[in-house]
């Protein structure tokens, strides 16, 4: 987009959440110089937060703006984020939304008209990762692992709380697949002890390999090298999936994706087309669709490219940069 519009201005912050304290008001001040020097004539915001912070600046300067919305910033629940963050979204001229579940929950939780809400799927970078490269990903995951080319390795990533579905899919599918298959989750968070826990109490402990927080590189790996990948999310009232970017960004590396249809995963995974959805909470159907692709891992492999490669075209930065112009042109 930024191509498509040379003269647009990018604000934004990649830290930890803690240096948020020191940039929002470096950013406001900067947003507040771009307005005051008329180099603004419209403005999009990253998310709800953003835009409440950013409202009384632009409405003071008389610029349009429009936000993105991505899910958690619309359903956080507490009174006083509400109070604040849910009245300006009512205000912009637009509001984005990443998935169908987050145009939902911003008509339901914040009031937005309906009519103002457009939907866009994320963009997210090709990994460019050829045959030879998801090959030795595979093979150094499983050195990493200890476990033998005759292991099947289906694979997690991301924080974990309960929504997730890491424990449940300890609990109930897991002891239903074969034996030679290990789970291998990538991240850290509440949920941490609880499923290590539930893999004892299941008798998978063995097969479940937890591995805290990884760097990029090893995320990467994981991804590049599962045999498949998971995202067996369960409802939780007040927590929802905005979009399932790491089911995008597994897609991508030519690996079979398998997610809960639920919430935003509906956005982040086109059923027989970037991945497969499967009811949350069915463990039954979760270890029947596991066991029969596994059992056919050359038809896995060549599923997986042919999901890889409609995920590329479906999730570019592209497509995503030309329904955001098509958006704020209109």
């Amino acid at each position: 987009m930024l191509t498509s519009y040379p003269q647009a201005h990018k604000i934004s912050y990649g830290g930890a959440n803690i240096g948020l304290l020191w940039w929002l008001p470096l950013c406001l001040l900067r947003v507040t110089w771009l307005c005051a020097t008329r180099r603004v004539e419209y403005a999009l915001c990253g998310d709800a937060l953003m835009n409440a912070a950013c409202a009384p600046v632009l409405r003071l300067f008389g610029v349009p703006r429009s936000t993105m919305v991505m899910g958690l910033d619309i359903t956080f629940d507490n009174a006083l984020y509400r109070a604040l963050a849910h009245p300006p979204l009512r205000s912009a001229r637009c509001v984005i939304a990443i998935s169908a579940a987050t145009r939902d929950a911003a008509i339901a939780d914040a009031a937005v008209d309906p009519a103002r809400i457009e939907v866009v799927r994320l963009g997210v970078p090709d990994p460019g990762i050829d045959g030879h490269a998801l090959a030795a990903a595979r093979e150094l995951l499983r050195q990493d692992l200890g476990l033998g080319t005759q292991d099947v390795m289906v694979v997690a990533l991301g924080r974990l709380v309960r929504r997730k579905g890491v424990r449940w899919f300890v609990e109930n599918v897991l002891p239903k697949l074969p034996e030679t298959v290990h789970f291998v989750v990538g991240g850290s968070g509440p949920e941490s002890e609880a499923i290590a826990t539930a893999a004892d109490s299941a008798g998978v402990r063995t097969r479940v390999h937890l591995l805290g927080g990884v760097s990029d590189e090893v995320r990467d790996r994981l991804m590049a090298g599962a045999d498949v990948f998971v995202q067996p999310n369960i409802a939780v009232p007040g927590d929802m999936e905005g979009f399932g970017l790491v089911a995008v960004e597994a897609a991508l590396r030519d690996t079979t994706v398998l997610a809960a249809d639920l919430e935003g995963l509906r956005d982040a995974v086109q059923d027989g087309e970037t991945g497969i959805l499967l009811p949350s909470g069915d463990a039954d159907a979760w270890a029947r669709t596991l066991t029969d692709l596994i059992a056919r891992p050359a038809d896995l492999e060549l599923q997986g490219r042919r999901l890889g490669a409609c995920a590329r075209e479906t999730y570019s930065e592209r497509a995503m940069g030309a329904a955001l112009v098509q958006i704020l042109t209109a």
